[in-house]
């Protein structure tokens, strides 16, 4: 697979999926911290499954497992630790029964690891010890449940990404490291990105990402994900370019939201979708962009 996934990137950008929290929300089931989307495999089966669907018939290349909560990190704080590696489970094997329903083109399943505690708060990252040993049990879980990659994502300090990004590769499985992007190509706790592509490229991960960052945050950070050497990408939140939502439920609207992921391919990216607020529409509107490209390319 690791050839594989290696290769797909060379042939052409690969469109990931959109945000599951934030379609679960929009969708009428009420997600809480700390667990937030952790239980929508058991709550929300049905509606996670067409979230699912909705973003295959958009033309994903890859589908995210609702993983992002399930370690056992963050199950703990409810007196649910044991569930985590059932949770894995049954969330992996929703997303690979949709993706294996597709039959027009062959799509991934990638299993979601987040940061152990609030993405946006870096000063509550956990200790050495914590991320090594959390990060490996869930690695572990996601890869027992069949997932053809791991997405490493919306990581805010370079600490918890390296020790996340080893316990992936670790696994053996292709991985996607994929960092919280701040205004001036930071990380959200204000640190050079430079210094977190640096310490990941020295290892066996298969490309760099941006995340759940305003689009014209994302644009500024390519250019230094860029001198990785690795394929890179982005997949930014729909907030408006100042990062806040404001009021309105879709602060950044489906036409914006395509303009800036094709800045981001002319840049070089291999890899774009969307997170929070974006919604299959965005994604539908993706394709259309890398399908549009794609004669232009060969």
């Amino acid at each position: 697979m690791l050839s594989t996934l290696r290769a797909r990137f060379t042939r052409g950008p690969l469109l990931l999926d959109g945000p599951t929290g934030t379609e679960l929300e929009r969708r009428g089931h009420a997600t809480t911290l700390p667990l937030w989307t952790a239980l929508a495999v058991r709550d929300a089966k049905p509606i996670l499954r067409s979230i699912h669907e909705d973003y295959a018939r958009a033309g994903a290349d890859i589908l995210t497992a609702c993983t992002f909560r399930t370690s056992r990190h963050v199950l703990d704080k409810c007196g649910r630790g044991e569930e985590a590696a059932a949770l894995t489970r049954e969330a992996v094997a929703l997303a690979r029964d949709v993706a294996e329903g597709v039959q027009n083109h062959e799509v991934l399943v990638a299993g979601s690891i987040a940061p152990l505690e609030d993405c946006y708060h870096p000063e509550r990252t956990p200790d050495h010890a914590c991320l090594e040993r959390e990060h490996a049990l869930h690695a572990d879980n996601l890869a027992r449940s069949g997932v053809n990659l791991l997405l490493v994502e919306t990581m805010p300090t370079s600490r918890e990404a390296v020790h996340a990004a080893k316990a992936a590769t670790s696994t053996g499985l292709p991985v996607i490291v994929s960092l919280l992007a701040g205004p001036d190509a930071t990380l959200f706790d204000s640190s050079p990105l430079l210094e977190a592509i640096d310490a990941l490229s020295r290892l066996p991960i298969v490309a760099l990402s941006v995340n759940c960052a305003p689009p014209a945050w994302c644009s500024r950070a390519l250019d230094v994900l860029r001198s990785s050497g690795l394929p890179f990408g982005a997949y930014a939140n729909s907030s408006i370019p100042d990062g806040s939502f404001g009021d309105q439920p879709e602060p950044l609207g489906v036409r914006d939201y395509a303009a800036a992921a094709g800045e981001w391919l002319a840049q070089g990216a291999r890899l774009i979708g969307g997170c929070c607020g974006t919604m299959p529409a965005h994604i539908a509107a993706l394709r259309a962009l890398i399908d549009r490209a794609a004669p232009e390319a060969a």
